[in-house]
């Protein structure tokens, strides 16, 4: 994947996390209703809150991280490693969660939307460390790897 491709994949995982973030934060009540089959079990509980909220400000925060990063080129190499390996956890606690039978066949699709992208941010990482090895450049295309 080249770098055009990678900043714009970067910029979408930007905008699919903040926009997650948003939704959810706006509204629990309606994120509730739709992706799991239970409600939470004392409503109010200003612990759930805190741990749903800090949740949602996490996936905020990893869509800031994403955005800098496609302005940012040299943090894209651990951006993309964490951001990536995230985003496979992350289905795979999805598909825990609807296997459970509490989550909705919604969160799976959205755990099947973020494994996408970490298989692609596995393509971009691979890419860009495969190019760092090409003999004959500089030290200054040398933006992915730690030096």
């Amino acid at each position: 994947m080249n770098d055009t491709w990678t900043k714009r994949l970067l910029l979408v995982a930007a905008a699919w996390n903040i926009t997650g973030g948003v939704t959810s934060l706006a509204d629990p009540a309606r994120h509730f209703a739709q992706m799991y089959t239970v409600a939470p079990a004392v409503a109010g509980d200003p612990l759930l809150a805190y741990f749903y909220q800090c949740t949602w400000i996490n996936v905020l925060a990893w869509g800031a991280a994403y955005a800098l990063a496609a302005f940012w080129p040299r943090s894209r190499a651990v951006v993309l490693a964490a951001g990536g390996a995230g985003k496979a956890v992350y289905f795979l606690a999805c598909a825990a969660l609807v296997a459970s039978g509490v989550g909705r066949p919604l969160v799976l699709a959205f755990g099947l939307g973020d494994l996408l992208m970490a298989a692609l941010f596995g393509w971009a990482w691979a890419s860009h460390a495969r190019r760092e090895r090409l003999p004959g450049q500089t030290g200054k295309e040398r933006t992915w790897l730690p030096t």
